[in-house]
């Protein structure tokens, strides 16, 4: 076959196995009801859409929140506009189930084709392969087939999918940008890095590690790179990251008084800070709760420990965050009260401790409880992970197990096999899925769903590294 009649046949098969993705993805969008996190976006979309103002409240006044990220509030609040421009307004509550829900879902498929786009380059782009770049595409969609553990995503509406658009498209921008120098690519690689902590937070502090650890490399190989480029290189970087930033961080500060990017890090911190109090015993337990379901058994069988362990009064009950315990409406209750003395988990604690000191706040007139006691909630678990600071390093293990339990040996594999290879556009595109597991471990309860970006992005690693071993041919070292 000529190269033309090749290229014509690549590109046709990549428009079909697009739209069978796309297909698959379509089927398994239904109207089911958005809950917790997702309604929380939803709630706050309506009242951008309908009162101007990103906004937690059910009725007005519609104070101002900053308590997730904005973009995808801004999505939804466009999708909930195109419906109502199209279909009429309806009810509010429509809008959390049924037709318009599943309407709104469907930008998933937005999300998702962009994911594939991003993986099919960085496959291609890293391997020079087009059937490594078709592979990355497939490998991507694991996690979104319909018989997987994490299906939901498509048939959902949580942030964590086009988190990890924005993620590996930031990724490879970066590799490309700094490993080949080109500076448009890492003007692009700031820019979607911001977008990405627009949608996820934690990206911020990936970003600035991921800075400092390439200005601590240009200072160590100055003669492979001139000052003067280096600093350029990073200034672009860094300048082009904040200025996506500074809207939404000039906003907060005039509505609410600060510049954080979103609300909810000193309750995390707090449950994390908590989590370092675990009995030796609760541990080992933790191994157990958090395996991945197909392992749990075994691990279980190892260690001693069985269902009845999380139960109230077993020896794991402070892990169980299950709506579904025996007691979970008592912690819930305690949690509403303000009362983390009656809480019987770690995490019912957190959140009660929350709870209590917004009340003091507010019933000591200040008007931004809920940011202040933010604030206080981060200082307090600060000061108990200082206080611990090996306890808190050793609870990293098992959170690191809950979250990325096969990413992160991935992960350092990747980064071991770059540099022994000096695939430093490999190492690039790997780090910052790297950091990102790092600063879960060490700064969140990690759930799986948080791990999704990296999880990605390791999926295409794990193409990539496969056809470089078996078609070294393809492995040119990029030395920048």
């Amino acid at each position: 076959m000529n190269p033309t009649n090749m290229r014509a046949a690549r590109w046709l098969a990549l428009c079909i196995l697009a739209l069978v993705l796309e297909t698959m993805w379509a089927r398994q969008i239904t109207g089911a009801p958005v809950e917790k996190d997702t309604a929380q976006l939803v709630r706050m979309a309506i009242n951008l859409e309908r009162h101007g103002v990103i906004s937690l409240e059910e009725a007005a006044p519609y104070g101002p929140t900053d308590y997730r990220e904005p973009l995808p509030v801004l999505a939804c609040a466009l999708g909930i506009k195109i419906m109502d421009d199209v279909l009429g307004a309806a009810p509010e509550d429509a809008y959390f189930k049924g037709d318009r829900v599943r309407y709104l879902k469907y930008q998933n498929l937005l999300w998702l084709a962009l994911l594939c786009a991003g993986a099919f380059w960085a496959g291609y782009a890293l391997s020079s392969s087009f059937g490594c770049a078709l592979a990355a595409m497939l490998m991507v969609n694991i996690p979104f087939t319909p018989t997987h553990f994490s299906a939901g995503l498509v048939d959902g509406l949580f942030s964590e999918v086009p988190g990890a658009a924005a993620f590996m498209f930031a990724c490879i921008f970066l590799a490309l940008g700094f490993a080949r120098r080109r500076l448009g690519f890492v003007a692009l690689a700031g820019l979607l890095f911001g977008v990405a902590t627009l949608i996820k937070a934690a990206v911020l502090y990936v970003f600035i590690g991921v800075a400092l650890l390439l200005a601590c490399i240009y200072l160590i190989k100055r003669s492979a790179v001139s000052v003067r480029t280096a600093a350029r290189d990073l200034a672009v970087l860094i300048a082009t990251f904040f200025c996506v930033l500074a809207p939404w961080m000039y906003r907060n500060h005039i509505e609410l008084g600060s510049f954080q990017l979103s609300q909810r890090a000193g309750v995390v911190l707090e449950y994390r800070a908590l989590k370092d109090q675990m009995t030796p015993q609760e541990y080992a337990g933790a191994f157990y709760v958090w395996a991945p379901s197909s392992l749990q058994k075994t691990v279980g069988r190892v260690l001693g420990f069985t269902p009845a362990d999380l139960h109230r009064g077993g020896r794991l009950q402070r892990l169980n965050t299950s709506l579904d315990s025996d007691f979970a409406a008592d912690d819930l209750a305690a949690e509403r009260a303000g009362r983390p003395d009656k809480t019987l988990t770690y995490y019912r604690e957190a959140r009660a401790e929350r709870v209590k000191i917004e009340q003091e706040l507010g019933a000591a007139g200040h008007s931004q409880a809920e940011i202040e006691g933010d604030d206080l909630l981060k200082k307090r678990a600060m000061t108990l992970i200082v206080a611990h600071p090996w306890r808190h390093l050793a609870l990293t293990v098992p959170f690191m197990w809950r979250g990325a339990t096969f990413v992160f040996p991935i992960l350092v594999f990747a980064l071991v096999m770059a540099l022994r290879w000096r695939r430093y556009d490999i190492a690039l595109f790997a780090l910052p899925s790297f950091g990102l597991v790092m600063f879960y471990a060490l700064f969140s309860h990690f759930i799986a769903r948080y791990a999704l970006p990296a999880h990605l992005v390791t999926l295409v690693l794990i193409v990539v590294l496969a056809t470089l071993a078996f078609f070294p041919k393809t492995n040119r070292a990029f030395n920048g």
